[in-house]
């Protein structure tokens, strides 16, 4: 059996394991969730989603147990990916089925949970969380984002599933954690005609005033083995500490854009590099109060320069990033949350357009009200280099244990130049509705 088949085949074992007479304790639950958006800017709609995301857990035998989760999802607007964008950026096991320009399917999570003595194994399609920030990644690298609607939507949902060997096993009053991933798939970029298309110099990068510019299709990994990620990650509990220590070898998530001369005017050639990442995490609670934080290092970084001053508008430098984060619930129903986020480039590369030292400072506040039926939300976000940001409301009222309704405003500020307010043309009033049964 070739390494390309075991994905589809282990899919389909999962599959055929639900329907054995030998399965037991099957369970089944979905959520079907409707979510729409109205710009700010000119009232026109920006999305109107429907989203059904099934679920199906089941005892294959008394030490292992096997889960499928499946979306499909339906935009009657298709404002935010236009059409059927092609998926470079996705390994042949990991890519959505398109139905027509306006919906989508995807197998989300397949894996078989199990145990080889004391060793915990995960096997198929999964999410590996790593860090302790909130809404900000330094660790948290293992999964792939979809950007298609920039980071406004939970965590949970933009991290692209990855086939992947994930394993635990106790070690030193801790516990091992080690993974294989052979699954090239990367970060998820929305289209640039997309109500959330990147333009700002710091992602995008910009070629002189009136030169022709050709994009090749992106040099991506495809060999499943040698190509494939891999980390490890020990973490315990000392001293009343839950400290971590972690490392990882993978291929970044964001192709780097060589810029090169060519006879009609600049070729871009997208280009996908590996790195080293080292860190670390820790987190303890003091009463009411929580401080948690981690740090991490590339040794191998790759930023946009400016291409009058690098000639590939390429620079290369290791990069230092970490968040330290304090958490306060001493008021009745209330939770505060505040971060400083810092990424250092080690090397003062020249011509870089990004600063050498960036800060971002977030504050989330949460408070729930009529007996924890309405919940209320904040979170704001601010880089200090470029004085842009993001503030986001929500309300979530609970009709019913299975009935869920919210509305909500994401809104952007700042230059457009910046991280942030590229996106003030998309600010949006949002509400939504989710059942689950």
């Amino acid at each position: 059996m070739g390494v390309s088949n075991i994905p589809n085949r282990l899919a389909g074992l999962l599959f055929l394991g639900c329907l054995s007479p030998t399965a037991t304790a099957l369970t089944f639950q979905a959520i079907a969730d409707f979510d729409a958006a109205v710009e700010t800017t000119d009232g026109d709609l920006q999305k109107a989603e429907l989203v059904l995301t099934p679920r199906m857990d089941f005892d294959l035998s008394e030490s292992v147990r096997a889960t499928l989760i499946a979306r499909g999802r339906f935009d009657a607007v298709d404002e935010l990916s236009p059409g059927q964008p092609a998926q470079y950026h996705r390994g042949q096991w990991n890519r959505r089925t398109y139905l027509g320009d306006n919906g989508d399917l995807e197998l989300r999570e397949a894996y078989i949970d199990g145990f080889a003595g004391d060793v915990f194994v995960r096997l198929g399609k999964q999410q590996v969380v790593w860090g302790q920030a909130d809404g900000l990644r330094v660790l948290d690298v293992l999964n792939p984002i979809d950007y298609r609607e920039f980071i406004l939507s939970d965590l949970d949902e933009r991290r692209i599933p990855l086939w992947m060997l994930n394993a635990e096993a106790p070690l030193w009053e801790g516990t091992l954690q080690l993974v294989a991933i052979p699954d090239q798939t990367y970060d998820e970029l929305p289209p640039f005609n997309g109500a959330f298309g990147f333009s700002s110099r710091l992602l995008v990068p910009k070629a002189p005033a009136g030169v022709p510019v050709t994009m090749r299709d992106p040099d991506q990994p495809d060999r499943p083995l040698q190509d494939a990620d891999a980390g490890v990650r020990w973490q315990a509990f000392l001293g009343g500490w839950d400290v971590s220590l972690n490392y990882l070898y993978h291929y970044h998530d964001q192709a780097v854009y060589y810029l090169n001369e060519g006879t009609g005017g600049i070729v871009v050639s997208p280009i996908y590099k590996r790195t080293h990442l080292t860190g670390a995490t820790f987190s303890n609670a003091f009463g009411d109060f929580a401080l948690r934080g981690e740090i991490g290092y590339s040794s191998d970084g790759y930023w946009i320069a400016d291409p009058r001053s690098v000639t590939d508008g390429v620079v290369e430098s290791p990069e230092l990033a970490y968040v330290v984060g304090l958490d306060y619930s001493g008021i009745s129903n209330t939770f505060f949350s505040v971060q400083a986020f810092q990424s250092y480039l080690t090397d003062h590369p020249t011509g870089v357009i990004r600063d050498t030292l960036e800060t971002q400072l977030t504050l989330r506040i949460r408070h729930l009200v009529w007996n924890q039926a309405l919940a209320l939300e904040a979170f704001f976000i601010q880089s200090v280099n470029d004085a842009d940001g993001l503030l986001q409301l929500e309300a979530n009222y609970q009709f019913k244990s299975d009935l869920v309704g919210r509305i909500g405003a994401d809104l952007f500020f700042g230059d457009k130049s910046g991280l942030f307010g590229q996106f003030k043309e998309a600010n949006r009033i949002t509400v939504g509705l989710a059942y689950s049964f």
